[in-house]
């Protein structure tokens, strides 16, 4: 509302980064507190893949402009490391989680006993995530897209890597059942759900304002 209404918009911009990296770090303390202690490990490893993997493809992205397509970051999210966001993999974090938490809460059992189904449902909430995210970051000044048209590709990747990242860590023994719902962990923390929809929520704000 505060975007909506015109009001703290500089204070908005500043903190846009810290905000990303303080989700990141809230939504991974209230996974880990529930995590089974012989699965932190994998979990605190699936984390650091996610948001290195994620900053890799970003900057391969920006760098070749054959991933998403030819963008730049633009100067709202800061610091960066070689032009691109190093918050950037934190929001990748965040939304990965967030998405399979969605799933745990909406699909049926049979698509999250299922790795591939789970996987293609989390994949499918990012895609439908960036979707909102995408008009509304080149007014936030997040990106800039050279030619100021989103590229299909870009979505195709948006989906591509988050089923990949997605089916690491279900894989290697999370969020799926069996075996980690038998074994304790249970659905992701509830605020994992609402993350997904207020940042939807928030990008939706932004576009309507936009138009």
């Amino acid at each position: 509302m505060w975007h909506v209404l015109g009001v703290f918009q500089g204070t908005m911009r500043v903190l846009a980064s810290p905000m990303m990296f303080g989700l990141a770090v809230w939504l991974f303390w209230e996974c880990w507190r529930i995590c089974p202690q012989e699965e932190k490990r994998k979990f605190f490893l699936w984390g650091i893949c996610v948001v290195v993997g994620s900053f890799g493809i970003e900057w391969l992205g920006v760098r070749t402009g054959q991933i998403f397509g030819s963008y730049v970051y633009g100067q709202t999210l800061r610091p960066s490391i070689d032009g691109v966001p190093i918050s950037i993999g934190c929001a990748w974090f965040v939304m990965l989680v967030a998405s399979v938490a969605v799933v745990q809460r909406i699909a049926p059992k049979s698509i999250v006993k299922s790795s591939v189904k789970l996987a293609l449902c989390v994949a499918l909430l990012m895609f439908c995530f960036d979707l909102f995210m995408e008009p509304a970051a080149g007014m936030l000044d997040y990106w800039i897209w050279m030619d100021n048209r989103i590229p299909l590709r870009n979505y195709l990747a948006w989906f591509g890597l988050s089923f990949v990242l997605a089916m690491i860590g279900i894989r290697a023994g999370l969020f799926s059942d069996p075996p980690l719902l038998s074994n304790g962990w249970g659905p992701l923390p509830r605020i994992a759900f609402h993350f997904y929809f207020a940042q939807l929520l928030y990008f939706g704000l932004v576009n309507l304002k936009g138009l």
